[in-house]
């Protein structure tokens, strides 16, 4: 008979993914976004639970995309609930294009799989609202 702790143990770890897909509308948004993303990623870097992460653009269609591995749910809530994540958020709803969106799913892998992503992404967890300027 087996007891409880050993299957627990006998289970791989679940990580959280996180990609986006973040179109701007105008060029004129290229800047103060660029500027933004280093501040969020320097914040990804050093936060707490982050496992991995990375960026892909497409610049003359200003499209960008990201994917970001947590240990866990409540790590990445963290990040998203802090500056300066939580600005580039309220910024980003008027900066967004069309599509804007990002899509969450647990796995046992702590590797970047681009293909996973736009294929979650192409069903995802949520949209971006769009703001007026």
């Amino acid at each position: 008979m087996q007891n409880h702790l050993e299957s627990d143990s006998q289970t791989p770890h679940q990580y959280t993914h996180v990609a986006t897909f973040l179109p701007l509308k105008s060029w004129r948004y290229m800047i103060p976004f660029q500027l933004m993303t280093s501040k969020v990623l320097k914040q990804a870097k050093e936060s707490l639970g982050i496992v991995n992460y990375a960026v892909k653009a497409d610049f003359p269609k200003k499209h960008f995309w990201t994917i970001s591995i947590w240990n866990d749910r409540y790590s990445m809530r963290q990040f998203v609930m802090t500056e300066p994540h939580v600005t580039a958020m309220k910024k980003f709803e008027v900066w967004a294009g069309h599509g804007s969106a990002f899509a969450d799913w647990t796995s046992s892998s702590n590797s970047i799989d681009w293909e996973e992503a736009m294929r979650r992404l192409q069903n995802p967890t949520f949209h971006y609202r769009k703001k007026q300027q």
